[in-house]
C-alpha cells in the first residue's frame, strides 16, 4: 500500500451487507444483524462509500427527515487506510450533498456522534463539542430484544 493515492480511490453509494459489517469489524465494532442492516441501508437517505482496488475501505451513512434534520452515522475507515485523507474526503462529500438544496436563508441541522476520543477530527470539519451553548449533551440508548425474547435497554453499546 505504499504507493496508495487518494486519487485511485473511487466513491459510490452502495455497499454489500458483508462488506458493511467486514468495515465495522475492521474498526472493532458490533456487527449488525444481516435483517437490521438491509433495512438501515436501504433506508439511509445518503452513503459514501469509499472503494479501493475494488474493495471498501471506508464509509459514511446520513440518515435524515430529508428537510431540517440530518445524522451522520458509520464515519468507517479501515485502520490501514486512515491518516490517508479518505474520512475527511468522505466527510466533505456528504456535507456538500447535504448543502447542495440548501436555500438562501435557510438552516439545516446536521448532527454525528464521534466515536471515542475521535472528536478532534469532526472539530476540524466544523462540528463543535457537546455541551455547547444551548444544546446538551449527545445521548444514546442501546434497546436489545434477547434470545428469550426480552427487551432489554441500556445506555451503553451491548
Amino acid at each position: 500500500m505504499d504507493t496508495f493515492c487518494l486519487e485511485d480511490v473511487e466513491f459510490t453509494d452502495y455497499i454489500s451487507i458483508e462488506d458493511y459489517n467486514g468495515l465495522r469489524d475492521a474498526v472493532g465494532w458490533m456487527l449488525v444483524k444481516p435483517r437490521r442492516a438491509e433495512i438501515a441501508l436501504a433506508h439511509s437517505f445518503h452513503m459514501c462509500v469509499a472503494v479501493y482496488q475494488g474493495k471498501p475501505v471506508g464509509m459514511v451513512r446520513v440518515v435524515s427527515d430529508g428537510g431540517w434534520s440530518f445524522l451522520i452515522t458509520d464515519v468507517i475507515v479501515k485502520p490501514e487506510f486512515q491518516g490517508r485523507h479518505i474520512g475527511k474526503k468522505m466527510i466533505t462529500m456528504v456535507l456538500n450533498f447535504i448543502k447542495k438544496d440548501l436555500l438562501n436563508g435557510e438552516t439545516v441541522m446536521i448532527s454525528l456522534m464521534s466515536a471515542y476520543q475521535k472528536e478532534g477530527f469532526y472539530e476540524k470539519m466544523g462540528f463543535h463539542k457537546r455541551p455547547y451553548g444551548h444544546h446538551g449533551s449527545g445521548m444514546s440508548s442501546w434497546v436489545t430484544r434477547d434470545e428469550n425474547g426480552e427487551i432489554i435497554s441500556s445506555g451503553c453499546e451491548p
